[in-house]
């Protein structure tokens, strides 16, 4: 594989850890010997966050991460979905204009009509977050895997300038899961470690996504 390729494969390897899986699939990422490419390939870009990234938490402190932080609803939760982190919308006479912390926002409806185009349906469970960071990882690795260098700098410009406000997010939950009395030591040690990981992945992420776009400096996105 060229270097586009490796990279489009890191990306595909990451994006679902930004997600919920099961102690199933999570073994099965963890055994994952493809890892250790992902490491050659990212260790020189993000430095100290690659090893963190990927050096995979065990799944007690996963599956706490999963249900505390990556689960809507939840009072820590921090979830990876662009709308969130963005004004509604841009469009004058909306209703919720520049309030944020909805769904479905202009990113959402904007990857919903590329995966129209492209006639990728987007997964039931994300259907109302169609602008989720596994997914928009997902559709950038499949358009540098297929050499689409216009496409993929489109959507680094588009949907990947929120990562600081979402790192930001995640650095408020962990303060406020320290401060937490109703949480045993065990699941407050968890949590701790289970959102540095998460933010040292939204580092890699960050990093990778300037590795496949050169150009996003250019691009108004540093």
């Amino acid at each position: 594989m060229n270097a586009t390729s490796n990279l489009a494969y890191a990306l595909s390897l990451i994006a679902p850890l930004f997600s919920s899986v099961t102690e199933a699939e999570y073994g099965d990422a963890c055994r994952n010997p493809a890892w250790r490419d992902v490491r050659e390939t990212a260790a020189p870009l993000a430095c100290g966050a690659a090893e963190r990234a990927l050096a995979l938490p065990p799944w007690q402190v996963r599956s706490t991460l999963q249900n505390d932080v990556l689960l809507p609803g939840m009072p820590l939760a921090a979830l990876p979905v662009e709308s969130l982190y963005k004004p509604w919308s841009a469009a004058p006479g909306n209703a919720f204009g520049a309030q944020r912390g909805l769904y479905l926002g202009d990113s959402a409806r904007h990857i919903q009509a590329v995966c129209a185009a492209l006639e990728l349906d987007v997964p039931e469970r994300y259907a109302a977050m169609p602008d989720h960071l596994s997914l928009l990882l997902d559709l950038l690795a499949l358009f540098a895997e297929n050499g689409n260098a216009q496409a993929a700098a489109d959507l680094a410009a588009d949907h990947f300038d929120w990562l600081d406000d979402y790192d930001a997010a995640l650095a408020r939950k962990a303060d406020e899961a320290a401060r937490a009395d109703a949480l045993d030591p065990v699941r407050r040690a968890a949590l701790a470690e289970g959102v540095a990981h998460l933010r040292a992945l939204v580092a890699l992420t960050d990093a990778l996504v300037r590795a496949v776009v050169p150009n996003r400096e250019r691009m108004a996105l540093s």
